[in-house]
């Protein structure tokens, strides 16, 4: 009997050294790109208004219709809804950066972006598209902002990864 006491403990102490071992093995992970992804966070928030803004004017100019259509992001209210979403966007996603807990994008409004862009006549599309050139654009920013060396190349590859994820996942709750 009591042996089988000490296997249960000794596998409950194993249990929970290896689950300690694995997060302090991605502590170190993230501590050792904390700079470059500061970095990157600072460059997406500094440029946020201009990557939100060159977005909605590059998803106009390839889809003239839009302005014409009576669905179409043509008045100054829609316009201002997707400027400020998509900021809204870029700060969520660099807090996803930082923190990597997906959760948040359930809790957040951004569940509810699709009904907002429904109800302002804005077709889902449109939507979908400017979030894809923002995704692109932020992309860019990351890429030209940490210096590359041959120890940065994986922190940018892996930063690039994790920003195609999360604006996936923003993409699939416009859909």
């Amino acid at each position: 009997m009591q042996n089988s006491g000490n296997r249960n403990l000794h596998s409950k102490y194993d249990y929970w050294s290896n689950l300690l071992d694995k997060n302090f093995e991605n502590i170190k992970e993230f501590v050792s790109t904390a700079n470059s992804r500061l970095d990157a966070i600072n460059s997406i928030t500094n440029n946020s208004h201009a990557i939100a803004a060159d977005a909605v004017t590059a998803m106009i100019c390839e889809d003239q219709d839009s302005l014409n259509s009576s669905n179409g992001v043509s008045t100054t209210n829609k316009m201002s809804v997707c400027l400020r979403d998509g900021e809204i966007i870029l700060r969520y996603v660099t807090y996803l950066l930082i923190t990597n807990d997906q959760s948040i994008l359930q809790k957040s409004c951004l569940k509810d972006l699709k009904n907002t862009y429904v109800s302002l006549g804005v077709p889902l599309s449109n939507a979908i598209r400017v979030v894809e050139l923002i995704k692109d654009a932020t992309i860019s920013e990351i890429k030209t902002t940490i210096n590359l060396t041959s120890e940065n190349q994986a922190i940018i590859a892996q930063l690039i990864e994790e920003t195609e994820m999360y604006f996936d996942e923003i993409i699939n709750l416009l859909k």
